[in-house]
């Protein structure tokens, strides 16, 4: 049986061509830099129809528990989850969208045969993905009991401060050379984060009282499989020309830092903050599922073939301890140009960070007092503002300069051909350092906003609710009355790029 599948498959990938009536500069319009070989090694040998009816009995499942679950409201979800899912759903589908249009480009440019049908599968799977998750998304929005938020995710999506760092992953992705794309996606991204992201988010989805986005997850994690096969057959196959171990090795050393600080840190905000049933904490998923899985299983193989550890690991090891705290101080502190109420953690939760984190409320105590103390809108007094205002960006992942620790920050400022630019940490300019072409025309919140009132930037994201006053973001679930525009223009907060607050007291 075996035997006569790889005969047919085989008949199958005989038909291909190379047309005559188009000029390879025409169709090939991105060349890389890597060595491909004309043939490869497809890792699945799978027909089309094969594939439709798998995918169709997965779709078949899941719409019908999200049929059933519109019909019959049989739980109540916990509101930190809901609220936190305007967030996450809103960059989701934006990043599954986003992959669909890189692997297209992967079939474009990359010469087997083999490759280029895994990779054409995965164009239809992120699709299906983005669809599923823009879904679960209306599902939400309709059944929720605050929708506000949900309502404008996709226009959030683009001009959002915290999808910032997503959008500039996105477009990293979609902009460097093609197999990098590969390496970078699926040999990396989809291999290291698979199980911290379908596995932890799942398992946290149904604990919150949210079997859709459960469901939404577990049906997409069945084709991430297919797509770390993608990535190791097209990394197997590069392993063959010893041209490519370098350029595999930058790769790697680029989306370790890459992946770690657009992804991983965004993974561990959620599951530390926005879950409120915890079980493992965000530092402990990450050390199991990524350290000892990842670099120690998968990675540690391609030592034989000359590749080393990923340069920054060190530093991501460093991060890990406190990237979930220092993402949430921002994120809080910020709350204002976000588009979800917030829920802040609890004594009973204070204590489980110190716990797991120790030392925690020594270094992040103190603000989630003062947050605390911060949230009637009556009072007129906004944490942004009482923390010195927001902190600088990095050109490269778009996160705030505050890494790991904002007492113990690796940002920095650095004067290239005469531009100021702000570092978050030494791996991001050394990735800029590599292409700055690359990194050069992405706006910061500051490039859009300096000087503006922070009432002013929330109306012209479009960041309030249907009376056109009051926010979206609230700085609790239920504040003692839900703020305003009116309450942020009281408490007088001029946006202030960190670069232009620093050349004031140079002069």
């Amino acid at each position: 049986m075996a035997r006569s599948l790889s005969k047919a498959y085989e008949r199958v990938k005989n038909i291909d061509w190379e047309p005559t009536y188009i000029a390879p500069a025409e169709k090939y319009v991105e060349p890389t830099r890597f060595h491909l070989p004309q043939k490869a090694v497809d890792p699945f040998k799978t027909f089309i129809r094969e594939y439709f009816a798998m995918e169709r009995e997965k779709e078949s499942r899941h719409y019908a528990i999200l049929e059933a679950a519109s019909r019959f409201q049989s739980a109540t979800p916990d509101p930190r989850w809901m609220e936190g899912m305007k967030f996450a759903l809103s960059n989701l589908s934006a990043i599954e969208y986003s992959a669909g249009r890189q692997m297209g480009r992967l079939a474009r440019v990359v010469a087997p045969m083999e490759l280029r049908q895994g990779y054409m599968m995965q164009v239809l799977d992120e699709m299906r993905h983005t669809q599923l998750e823009m879904n679960t998304l209306r599902h939400h929005m309709r059944t929720w009991e605050d929708p506000a938020g949900y309502d404008i995710a996709l226009q959030a999506a683009g001009n959002n401060v915290g999808a910032g760092i997503f959008r500039s992953m996105c477009e990293d992705f979609s902009t460097c050379d093609a197999v990098e794309t590969s390496i970078g996606l699926q040999a990396f991204i989809e291999t290291a984060f698979s199980n911290i992201f379908f596995v932890g988010l799942s398992s946290a989805a149904t604990l919150s009282g949210d079997p859709i986005m459960a469901s939404t997850m577990l049906t997409i994690q069945s084709d991430e499989a297919r797509h770390m096969a993608n990535g190791y057959a097209t990394l197997m196959t590069l392993l063959q020309d010893d041209r490519n171990i370098p350029l595999i090795q930058q790769v790697f050393d680029k989306w370790a830092w890459r992946g770690h600080m657009g992804f991983e840190v965004g993974l561990a905000l959620f599951a530390d903050y926005f879950v409120r049933h915890k079980t493992e904490s965000a530092k402990e998923m990450s050390h199991r599922w990524v350290l000892e899985d990842y670099y120690g299983g998968f990675y540690q193989k391609l030592a034989k073939y000359g590749i080393t550890e990923p340069r920054w690991l060190p530093d991501v090891v460093k991060n890990l301890e406190w990237a979930s705290h220092s993402a949430a101080l921002y994120l809080f502190g910020a709350w204002p140009v976000f588009f979800h109420r917030y829920d802040p953690i609890d004594e009973r939760e204070m204590e489980w960070f110190e716990k797991k984190y120790p030392g925690w409320y020594g270094y992040y105590g103190k603000f989630w007092e003062a947050y605390k103390q911060m949230t009637d809108p009556d009072a007129h007094l906004l944490i942004t503002k009482e923390l010195g205002g927001l902190p600088a960006f990095c050109q490269v992942c778009q996160l705030p300069w505050i890494f790991p620790r904002p007492d113990a920050s690796t940002g920095r400022t650095v004067v290239i051909n005469g531009q100021t630019l702000c570092f978050c940490s030494p791996a991001c300019q050394w990735i800029y350092e590599q292409d700055p072409v690359h990194y050069s025309g992405f706006k910061s919140f500051y490039d859009l906003y300096d000087g503006w009132d922070l009432a002013d930037v929330v109306l012209d994201l479009g960041y309030v609710r249907e009376d056109g006053k009051t926010l979206i973001a609230q700085p609790v679930l239920e504040p003692k009355r839900l703020w305003t525009i009116d309450d942020l223009r009281a408490c007088r907060y001029e946006v202030v790029s960190p670069l232009r607050q620093a050349a004031a007291v140079q002069h």
